[in-house]
C-alpha cells in the first residue's frame, strides 16, 4: 500500500478507498481469474480493487487485499476472462 507518493514525495495519502464500476455504488470494480477449460468444473477467484490517492498531486495507486488468493489461482492456471 502506498505510504509516500512516488510522484511528488508527499505523505498526504488517502488509503484504502473502494473503486466502483459503472458509476453504481453497489458495483465494486474487481479483478478475476477463471478456468476456461471446457472439461473442468468451473473454478474462479475474484478480488475487489482498492485505491490509494495522493492528496497533494492526485497520483493514484490500485491494489487488492486478496493478492495471495489471486496468486494461488494464477498458479493453478486460471486466467482473466476476456471481455
Amino acid at each position: 500500500m502506498m505510504t509516500q507518493c512516488p510522484q511528488c514525495g508527499s505523505n498526504e495519502i488517502i488509503p484504502d478507498l473502494v473503486l466502483f464500476g459503472n458509476e453504481v455504488p453497489s458495483c465494486q470494480a474487481f479483478v478475476s481469474l477463471v478456468d476456461l477449460h471446457p472439461h473442468h468444473a468451473q473454478e474462479g477467484c475474484a478480488a475487489g480493487v482498492r485505491v490509494a490517492v495522493c492528496g497533494t498531486c492526485g497520483h493514484i495507486e490500485m491494489y487488492t487485499n486478496w493478492n495471495k488468493e489471486l496468486l494461488e489461482a494464477y498458479k493453478k492456471g486460471l486466467v482473466t476472462e476476456k471481455a
